[in-house]
């Protein structure tokens, strides 16, 4: 979208077009800019870009623009159709960075100019979290920061913005003068200098020339002093520079960064006052890359004693790695889109951090833009993959990696393909790490028992967030227990555990002890609490090492009896309290024969001490959710009297953490908020929902007036209807009251309603009004589809039943995609 309306005689002028033509009499205003046709939404609001490429003249998709009522075009030849208005220049991307270049100078709002090779998307986000509530931010999306990307950024600076934080990338000589005309930088931040795209330069020296280049017009330019070399290039220059390192002379001196399990303890000094944070990462690169951020954010005015609470919001910027689960077998790491060393050894990072199964697996393909030194980089990067996954668990792709005699090494994509046999992998992780041009995507199929179109796509960097913004409004030291109950309501196992267990979690939940066995089984070894213990499956749960619930007597006496026959000592229960659920729990006449049992039985030792709450998000029931607590706390004041010591104690769910902070008392179990739920009103934490339920469409048919289709004849077309196959049904999880137009799900960022009865293995959709679907087209059953969303909650509520249900019932035949943004 752009910044400002625009007409087509204003972009002309700014554009510097030879030629004008208006078929329309006074042109409306314009709101977007597309150079892809399937990604136009605005329809004759848009203007369409005709881009020619070496492979590819935009000027042939010039019909199927029109057919999406497109009427507003910037190309390089005249558009022979009737009423239509274009603006022809020499070269259409010359043009368009030619108008950015004039809507950026029509700001006098502060610009940041981002460059470097290494985490300029991270610094930028990490900017924008960091002052989000003190600036209206206009920034690049995504990693836009191509000479395509860049001025598409730009447009977007609006009136309301006070900031704008725009990336500049470049692979070769030449590149950035354009750049730094169309961003005009006030300020400028410089990141991590690496090897990335070194073929288009003589030098390192030279590729720093010129990104210097984007400075030009810069006052103030921010940049760690981690590498002294570029420190010291910077310093020659007319800015003025202001670093973040580990030096006493950085204007953010990092004095200390302390590794633990939350994350970095870091102290640091600016303006000559020691602050003390916790950073919720562990990575060099994110240290570096997150006291950049902090460094800047705090001469753009963030105040230095909130840094402390927003660097907590800080989280990783992953674009392109997902998480593919086959349990039975199988689990994929798919990052194949880039190459450079720097990306390949964040992706072995995962893959070390990766659980599941007991072998590790490397795909891996040559690298893109190294130059000279190409040979030598993948030899040391083939070294470190083998030392990951032992003798024979790498394969290559690529003549340069063929060129170097290793063993299981393919020249191409097509060789891998021929050879590839599931058998080879299984019980394996395998990552599949390469450039782009190399497809490895097309290994996936082979590896996977689930290749059907439906999934379940889940963010867990969404989850790692949601997490961090429940965690945050806790009060310090107050522990969190993660409900992965159901499959993490439907989210998955052990890799939800796993994502949880890296943020901090303190404990897991789940229901029932087979759920803990199969978190043991895949390498979780934190704390788990089962809440509904089998108690013919006691035995189990202690070799696991897993924490029973402990809701009656009869329970505490056969475990007290499971523990003595293990020969066991000061194994952790967690009791129970009845306080008005009306389910489960000890009540008050209970404590005094548990604690004279507890006083007998050294096999056993109480961890903490629990309730439920009924209705902690409905506020019309707060008086009983306060009754409830106090009688939680008079019975744990009788347990610890007669304990001799004083357990954790826990009650609140995610509602009552949103509605009742002062009673997080020592621990608190997220549940339902971690997935992007938020069960109490009025209390928005701006939580994102973490699944999204997709599929495709298989087939449409076009239909006259009156037709009926599926079974039953329940809905009948009111018109001629385009109607749409998709292959998910009830028997996957969608609720079959969603029929009959129930419902809308989107296609093409837009609504379409079910059309008939929802079939136990597909469904259909109503795509009259997209005229441009087709086959193979993306359906959000729910979930994020470009700028368009669609929450759970909504298919729930049409449904008449929570959000809960529905996660829980998608069906473990829909494959789980986990991807980080």
């Amino acid at each position: 979208m752009l910044g400002l309306p625009y007409t087509i005689q204003e972009i002309a002028q700014a554009a510097g077009a030879r030629d004008l033509f208006q078929g329309q009499y006074a042109p409306a205003p314009l709101h977007e800019a597309a150079y892809d046709t399937r990604l136009i939404t605005q329809g004759a609001a848009a203007l369409f870009i005709a881009l020619k490429t070496p492979n590819r003249d935009g000027h042939s998709f010039i019909p199927r623009a029109l057919e999406q009522g497109v009427v507003n075009f910037l190309c390089s030849s005249p558009v022979q159709a009737t009423g239509v208005n274009y603006a022809v220049c020499g070269d259409p991307l010359d043009a368009l960075q030619q108008w950015a270049a004039f809507h950026r100078s029509r700001f006098r709002i502060p610009v940041a100019g981002i460059t470097g090779s290494n985490g300029k998307t991270i610094v930028k986000e990490w900017l924008s979290v960091l002052l989000g509530l003190h600036h209206h931010i206009a920034k690049s999306p995504m990693s836009y920061n191509s000479q395509l990307g860049v001025p598409l950024s730009v447009l977007r600076l609006h009136p309301r913005a006070t900031l704008g934080l725009f990336e500049a990338g470049i692979s070769m000589a030449g590149e950035m003068e354009v750049l730094a005309q169309i961003i005009q930088p006030d300020l400028g931040i410089l990141t991590h200098m690496g090897a990335a795209h070194a073929e288009g330069f003589a030098s390192e020296a030279q590729k720093l020339d010129e990104k210097l280049l984007l400075f030009r017009s810069a006052h103030t330019v921010f940049a760690g002093s981690w590498q002294p070399a570029v420190a010291e290039r910077l310093r020659r220059e007319p800015f003025t520079l202001k670093t973040a390192g580990p030096h006493p002379g950085d204007q953010l001196f990092l004095r200390s960064a302390r590794l633990t399990a939350a994350g970095r303890e870091v102290e640091a000094v600016y303006q000559d006052r020691a602050y003390r944070m916790l950073l919720p990462l562990g990575g060099e690169a994110d240290l570096e890359n997150a006291m950049l951020a902090l460094l800047a954010a705090l001469e753009l005015g963030l105040p230095p004693e909130a840094a402390a609470e927003r660097l907590l919001l800080l989280e990783p910027v992953h674009m392109r790695m997902e998480m593919i689960s086959d349990p039975a077998g199988i689990t994929l790491l798919n990052d194949s889109y880039t190459a450079d060393p720097d990306s390949v050894r964040n992706a072995f990072q995962a893959l070390r951090r990766t659980g599941g199964h007991p072998h590790k697996r490397i795909i891996l393909s040559d690298l893109a833009h190294q130059g000279a030194r190409q040979a030598e980089l993948q030899a040391q990067l083939f070294r470190e993959a083998e030392a990951l996954t032992g003798p024979g668990g790498v394969r290559t792709v690529g003549p340069v990696y063929a060129s170097l005699g290793y063993p299981l090494s393919y020249p191409d994509t097509d060789a891998l393909l021929r050879s590839i046999r599931y058998e080879d992998y299984a019980d394996s992780t395998v990552l599949i790490k390469g450039a782009r041009a190399f497809g490895l995507e097309r290994v996936i199929p082979l590896l996977s028992r689930k290749p059907n179109a439906t999934q379940f796509r889940i963010s867990l960097t969404a989850l790692e967030s949601n997490y961090r913004r429940l965690r945050a409004g806790l009060p310090a030291g107050v522990r969190a227990m993660c409900m992965v109950k159901a499959s993490s309501y439907g989210s998955g196992t052990w890799e939800i555990a796993q994502a949880l267990e890296a943020a901090g979690a303190d404990y897991l939940a789940v229901a029932y002890t087979s759920e803990g066995i199969e978190l043991r089984q895949a390498g979780i070894r934190m704390p788990i609490l089962v809440m509904n213990p089998d108690p013919d499956g006691l035995g189990a749960l202690l070799r696991a090492r897993i924490e029973p619930e402990i809701s009656s007597q009869e329970l505490l006496r056969r475990y007290v009896r499971e523990a003595r026959l293990a020969g066991e000592d000061g194994c952790p229960i967690h009791l129970k309290l009845e306080t008005g659920m009306g389910r489960l729990g000890l009540s008050e006449p209970d404590l005094e024969p548990v604690l004279a049992l507890l006083a007998a039985s050294p096999e056993v030792s109480v961890a903490s001490v629990m309730t439920h709450l009924a209705a902690a998000d409905d506020p019309a029931e707060d008086e009983f959710t306060r009754l409830q607590l106090e009688r939680f706390q008079a019975m744990y004041r009788t347990l610890a009297a007669g304990l001799g010591f004083q357990p954790l104690r826990h009650a609140l769910n995610t509602a009552g953490i949103l509605r009742f902070p002062e009673y997080a008392m020592e621990m608190v179990r997220m549940g339902i908020g971690l997935y992007g739920i938020e069960p109490a009103p009025g209390r928005q934490l701006g939580l994102t929902e973490i699944g999204g339920l997709y599929t495709h469409i298989t087939q449409i048919q076009t239909h006259p007036p009156g037709a009926s289709v599926g079974y039953g004849r329940s809905q009948r077309t009111q018109r001629e209807s385009r109607i749409a196959t998709v292959p998910v049904g009830y028997a996957d999880g969608v609720p079959r009251s969603l029929g009959n137009g129930r419902i809308p799900m989107l296609v093409r960022g837009r609504p379409a309603p079910t059309f008939g009865r929802i079939c136990m293995d597909m469904l259909m959709l109503d795509v009259t009004d997209i005229p441009d679907a087709a086959p193979g087209d993306e359906v959000a059953v729910f979930g994020a589809q470009g700028s368009a969303f669609q929450s759970v909650c909504a298919l729930a509520e049409a449904a008449g039943t929570i959000p809960y249900e529905i996660l829980v019932r998608i069906s473990p035949r829909v494959r789980r995609v986990y991807v980080r943004e």
